[in-house]
């Protein structure tokens, strides 16, 4: 198990959920086929080894962008489990779907990874490194399968199979001088760190295979 996911997942336990009956939403959207919420398990790249079980906790949630174009869609699992909120843009259909491309340098950053450092600046133009894990994400192989999966009371649902490399590196961070409307003192010149850049080390990479189906809103069918 890889040193990132392992942190995570020792949180998780011992954290607990429980499930409700949930109002269905029907909304507008270029990504429909890909939408929603899915229940799954966290697999190593080649399905040899299983690092999350299904649990109420692990959902991801995959959703159209503000342009709601048809092969652009966001991928966020609310912090749970790697944790990862990243746009992606890719080639194909939800029935076979992978990232336009898997350099580094065209990837979005993956939103819930940039965290400025907590101790602040003391002046303006300063600058500081961080090592990220999981930085910017790819997809090298999805599906989402029409009624292939069964839920845990026996209703065929969708499946949904991702295969995803995650990279890391270091993130740069850029000091600033805090406008005075939002300083805790007006009247006491402040300064914060806001994302400069990102580079990356391949030795860092990551794949898993994230597998499950699509969440249907009633609780009969919930983990």
């Amino acid at each position: 198990m890889k040193k990132h996911l392992i942190y995570i997942l020792l949180v998780l336990v011992s954290a607990s959920f429980t499930s409700c009956d949930e109002d269905l939403e029907i909304w507008d959207s270029n990504t429909l086929d890909y939408s929603g919420t899915y229940f799954y398990e966290l697999y190593n790249e080649d399905m040899t080894a299983k690092y999350v079980e299904y649990s109420h906790s692990n959902q991801i949630l995959i959703y159209n962008t503000a342009n709601n174009n048809p092969n652009e869609f966001w991928l966020d699992d609310h912090d749970t489990v790697f944790p990862i909120k990243s746009k992606f843009f890719v080639d194909g259909d939800p029935e076979d779907f992978n990232s336009q491309s898997l350099v580094f340098d065209d990837l979005t950053n993956n939103l819930s990874a940039i965290v400025p450092p907590a101790t602040k600046p003391t002046g303006l133009n300063e600058t500081v490194d961080v090592a990220t894990g999981y930085t910017r994400a790819a997809i090298l192989e999805g599906k989402i399968l029409k009624n292939e999966a069964t839920t845990v009371s026996g209703n065929p649902v969708d499946s949904i199979y991702v295969k995803i490399a995650l990279y890391s590196g270091d993130v740069k961070y850029t000091s600033y001088e805090v406008a005075e409307a939002d300083r805790v003192d007006p009247d006491v010149v402040e300064f914060a760190w806001e994302y400069d850049s990102a580079t990356y080390d391949s030795s860092l990479d990551e794949t898993y295979v994230i597998s499950g189906h699509r969440k249907t809103g009633f609780a009969e069918d919930d983990h």
